[in-house]
């Protein structure tokens, strides 16, 4: 078999060259029609005369001082944006690294996900409850009057208008004993209804009571049984509701010379002294002594609601020195004891050991004083015996 003639490797070199010059041609051609389709403009290259056959290609040094300019720069570029960021309190988080590994800087920076801000705690904190949150008055219509300032008066705008408030104008400490020994209710709602001093603590669930009494009971009874009434209550309500704080609030006194029925100052002074000392030491009961700003142990008539008839309840200006008390404004002192109040006619009217006997003439007869004298200067019995200033001795 003949030879084939070799073709010189010259020859082979460069068909090989045309051949990928031809298919480079072909894709640049069909690159350009798809884009062309696509309305994307594109940069037409020049078609790269093709390397001569046998030239080897000349391969690139390295500018290695460039290289080292160029990471130098990025480098300071990077540390700048860090400071940047930094100084806007926004740290260049991991995942703003691009995917091809540039980081991204500026506008690009992705800000950390922050954690839920943390709750205020002092705008969150429970707000601390009202002093009277849970406190129920019970009373009097001398309670009456200071309800009447705490609700239409400038106690409304104080703590004391979270207080609930019953009250009965002749409530008194006998009155609370009979219902706690089963005996119907005498305090009432706006609607009508009847409430015990128990069922009234209970319905408003109350943990702090406010009591005062003893005007009623003191009108009629003496000072030692009204007390002991008083102490009777306290005591069964304290054995009921053993965590209930009970504080008792002192009677104030009347206008000077005032004596009605039994009622003065000076009872109402023995009245606060014994419930004063009963109280001290006590757990959960307290006595508050709002007499104190009395101290000439009178009730100062500017401070008088009613001076044409019983002298003895608080105008808005007394409620308010009462209120000073309760929200701790004011400190107690101890008030004076009054003397015994004489009437106009000279006579004693304090009901406390006014009462003397003296036998005249073999009959029994009781004054106030101790001594008889009548107008003339003579006494005549009931039984028609009659004795004169000289001792002499005459029957009729």
């Amino acid at each position: 078999m003949a030879n084939k003639r070799k073709r010189p490797a010259a020859m082979r070199e460069e068909e090989r060259q045309a051949q990928r010059a031809a298919a480079r041609a072909e894709r640049r051609t069909r690159r350009a029609a798809e884009q062309a389709a696509q309305n994307v403009p594109q940069k037409t290259e020049a078609p790269k005369a093709p390397r001569k056959a046998g030239v080897p290609h000349k391969k690139k040094k390295i500018n290695k001082f460039r290289v080292a300019v160029v990471c130098t720069a990025a480098v300071l570029v990077a540390l700048v944006a860090l400071g940047v960021a930094s100084a806007a309190g926004v740290r260049t988080p991991i995942s703003s690294i691009a995917a091809d590994g540039e980081p991204e800087f500026f506008s690009t920076v992705k800000p950390q996900a922050s954690a839920a801000p943390a709750e205020n705690t002092a705008s969150a904190a429970p707000t601390p409850s009202s002093a009277f949150d849970g406190a129920l008055f019970i009373g009097d219509s001398m309670t009456t009057c200071l309800k009447n300032y705490v609700t239409d008066g400038a106690g409304s705008t104080t703590a004391l208008s979270d207080a609930e408030f019953m009250t009965r104008s002749d409530y008194s400490w006998d009155e609370a004993q009979d219902e706690l020994n089963g005996g119907e209710g005498g305090l009432w709602l706006d609607d009508d209804t009847a409430l015990t001093i128990t069922e009234a603590i209970d319905r408003f669930s109350a943990t702090k009571l406010y009591i005062q009494l003893g005007k009623e009971d003191l009108t009629y009874n003496d000072v030692s049984d009204v007390t002991s009434t008083a102490q009777a209550v306290i005591s069964a309500l304290q054995t009921k509701y053993p965590n209930l704080e009970i504080t008792v609030q002192a009677v104030t006194p009347m206008l000077e010379w005032i004596d009605y029925q039994g009622l003065s100052s000076g009872t109402i002074a023995q009245y606060n002294e014994a419930m004063q000392t009963y109280c001290t030491g006590k757990k959960n009961l307290k006595f508050l002594n709002i007499a104190a700003f009395c101290t000439e142990g009178y009730l100062p008539a500017e401070y008088c609601a009613d001076p044409e008839s019983l002298c003895i309840h608080l105008n808005d200006e007394g409620c308010a020195i009462w209120a000073d008390y309760l929200l701790g404004n004011k400190t107690p002192e101890p008030s004076s004891t009054p003397t015994p109040t004489p009437d106009p006619n000279g006579d004693s009217t304090d009901n406390t050991d006014n009462t003397d006997t003296t036998d005249i003439a073999g009959d029994t007869y009781t004054d106030d004083s101790g001594d008889y004298t009548d107008n003339t200067g003579d006494y005549t019995d009931d039984t028609g015996d009659y004795t004169d200033d000289t001792g002499d001795y005459t029957e009729e």
